[in-house]
């Protein structure tokens, strides 16, 4: 029982408090101007005082605290005060506080947010080439100075699309410089995208930057069709040629630098192929080709192998059936000398008769080639003799 008295004689207190604070909230564009109401409820005679987010009295009752021209008393009386704020800045941001010297003191909250719209945007581009011949177009679209930061998204072909998009705060850390980057690898004469920033202060509204490849195409004809019409210390800086060529310097680092930073998403505007997907079909087919040259010569280098296996068999089995045959004749000699030595020396007789029968017939041609070869040579002394007598 006790215990639910004392929660009572808590929570009336509280309860008073929480209903004599209230809080409000008001969102402005920088450099316009805001009013600032309090009214009071009770009629008797009570001071009231507007206090800045800083901690310093702006007026209390009609007697200025800070001696500031962008502060104005708009209306004052004994239940409302009323005051102006004049061409407010992020340095007015904050929270203001009306307060009602009465008991208790009551007290109003006023939030005030700054927003700052952004700038028109700039719309850059570089060409940048890469060691294997393929070209791509790097699109920049840039918006400074906003709170909060804005959105940007690239619009191609009736598609809205997000590129990589880097903010970087001012020394403030109010204030946002916002870059949004596109990368565009094929593109038509006739493709074109829209860069379009949306935000808060612009009330629904939106800026739109428009960029077409055409201007980019003519550039690079007219650039290859006179390569060497004048020197680049030459060129007028506002000519499109030499705006490339700076872009070309300056943007290639600035990407290199926000590569670690963003993400970045590649389009293709043109039905024609991509020339980074004709490279890679080209370098698949190259690979392949190779492979299949290395794999017929692997094929060929296993076939001479064993064609090389082959006659290298063939030649042992050659070599080793004519050495059978040649010792098989030679045992076959030394045998059957053996034979005739060993019948010899076991018989102990002369020669057989067909052995003697050839050495008869030997020695009977060779009589007769004897007697007929002195048969001629005295016909020949025969018919010399008449020659000489005539």
């Amino acid at each position: 029982m006790w215990w639910r008295v004392y929660c009572l004689l808590i929570w009336f207190p509280l309860q008073e408090a929480f209903l004599t604070n209230h809080t409000e909230t008001i969102t402005v564009e920088e450099g316009q101007t805001i009013t600032l109401n309090c009214v009071v409820s009770q009629t008797m005679t009570t001071s009231l005082e507007w206090v800045a987010p800083s901690g310093f009295t702006i007026y209390l009752d009609d007697r200025p605290g800070l001696r500031n021209s962008k502060y104005q008393i708009l209306h004052h009386s004994t239940y409302q005060f009323s005051i102006t704020v004049h061409n407010v800045s992020q340095e007015d941001e904050g929270v203001y506080k009306c307060l009602h010297y009465s008991s208790p003191v009551r007290t109003k909250e006023v939030k005030l947010i700054v927003i700052a719209t952004p700038f028109k945007p700039t719309l850059e581009y570089s060409v940048n080439r890469t060691q294997n011949g393929e070209e791509h177009v790097i699109l920049k679209c840039s918006t400074t100075r906003s709170k909060p930061p804005p959105q940007i998204t690239w619009l191609l072909n009736n598609i809205e699309i997000d590129g990589k998009t880097h903010r970087e705060f001012e020394t403030d850390g109010k204030k946002c410089n916002s870059t949004s980057t596109l990368k565009v690898h094929a593109y038509s004469k006739n493709s074109k995208v829209d860069c379009i920033i949306r935000h808060e202060g612009l009330q629904g509204g939106k800026l739109v930057e428009p960029f077409r490849f055409e201007d980019l195409v003519t550039n690079q004809e007219t650039t290859s069709e006179a390569p060497e019409r004048s020197s680049p210390s030459s060129q007028d800086p506002q000519q499109p040629t030499s705006t490339v060529s700076v872009l070309l310097e300056t943007g290639t680092s600035e990407i290199d630098k926000e590569k670690e930073e963003q993400t970045t998403q590649d389009i293709d505007l043109s039905t024609a192929p991509n020339p980074q997907y004709l490279g890679l079909v080209k370098k698949k087919s190259g690979i392949l080709l190779l492979s299949l040259v290395f794999f017929l010569i692997f094929i060929l280098f296993i076939i001479v192998q064993l064609f090389i296996m082959k006659v290298r068999k063939a030649h042992v089995v050659w070599k080793k059936e004519n050495e059978i045959s040649d010792h098989t004749v030679e045992s076959y000699r030394s045998r059957s000398n053996n034979e005739e030595t060993s019948s010899q020396e076991k018989n102990g007789q002369a020669p057989s008769s067909s052995s003697k029968g050839c050495i008869t017939y030997i020695t009977q041609l060779y009589s007769a080639a004897k007697t007929k070869a002195h048969q001629s040579k005295q016909k020949e002394d025969h018919t010399d003799i008449p020659e000489s007598i005539v």
